[in-house]
């Protein structure tokens, strides 16, 4: 609760680090030449497995970064649509209705793991472990395979996957948003301070000079419009957002790294730095947890 020192964007925060990380991994050349993909969210087909709290939030950042979410499915039913769904009319019907059945703007299928295995570009599985496994592997069309759930591919289904040149993030790495901005919840409750509490004000005013010397050499006040939206000083979630961010691009670029260097696929990769970053801490420090 944020009355408890709870930080504003950890709601959202494990469905932005999932866009976050599909982003970072379509914009490498690497993965654009594999999967024969143009790189950017914007026009990308999306499916989602899974409408709870991940699968929902995804859903909004990738539609508001100008993706077509192409498909929803859920236990009971899939929704899907050619021209992309619209996510929060589909989550307002559920929660009226109980379920998608009914909803006017998308086409209602009751077999829903066929949706799982229809043409996209990224294919989120949000939902539960071992959802893609040697039964329907083959069947799998999508491009790049985002793990938002844990361990929604088994390990058998991962090495055919791969072997018809797919593109997994794995789990390990792209659900993490939500742990790391766990993190930042703690860092700010061990300072008692929210984000923003000490240098919001100075840097709207910094900004105000700035924007003075502008105003003189462009020869013309700005709007108040225009000034709001210049010298705004960041909010506790847009910083949270920020450092998720770039958490997540530091990550991505590091699994990235591995990858190339070692020649391994991604989900090796991001173990392998883990593994790495222990034994570093265990080295220099002689512990990883202190003993009582």
């Amino acid at each position: 609760a944020l009355s408890l020192g709870g930080v504003r964007g950890r709601t959202e925060a494990t469905g932005l680090g999932v866009y976050y990380g599909v982003r970072e991994f379509l914009s490498y050349p690497e993965v654009q030449q594999k999967i024969k993909h143009h790189g950017q969210i914007q026009d990308s087909s999306v499916v989602i497995q899974g409408f709870g709290n991940v699968g929902y939030w995804a859903a909004k950042f990738f539609e508001s970064n100008g993706a077509k979410i192409r498909g929803i499915v859920e236990h009971d039913f899939a929704a899907y649509s050619e021209e992309g769904i619209n996510v929060e009319q589909l989550f307002l019907w559920r929660k009226e209705h109980g379920s998608f059945k009914g909803f006017p703007d998308a086409k209602i299928i009751d077999t829903p793991m066929s949706v799982l295995e229809s043409e996209c570009d990224v294919l989120i599985p949000a939902a539960l472990e071992r959802q893609i496994g040697l039964r329907n592997a083959h069947r799998i069309k999508a491009k790049m395979i985002g793990e938002a759930a844990n361990g929604p591919v088994t390990p058998a289904a991962d090495e055919v996957l791969r072997a018809a040149g797919k593109v997994i993030v794995p789990d390990l790495l792209l659900n993490a948003g939500g742990v790391c901005v766990s993190y930042f919840e703690w860092a700010k409750n061990l300072s008692h301070l929210r984000f923003g509490r000490m240098n919001k004000r100075w840097d709207e005013r910094s900004k105000e000079q700035l924007l003075a010397l502008v105003e003189g050499n462009a020869g013309r006040p700005l709007s108040d419009g225009e000034r709001r939206e210049l010298i705004h000083g960041a909010e506790e979630h847009e910083l949270v957002y920020s450092g998720l961010e770039d958490t997540m691009i530091v990550a991505c670029g590091e699994t990235r790294q591995t990858a190339n260097l070692k020649e391994i696929d991604y989900r090796t990769a991001a173990m392998t730095n883990s593994i790495n970053k222990i034994a570093a801490s265990l080295a220099g420090s002689g512990s990883i947890f202190t003993h009582a």
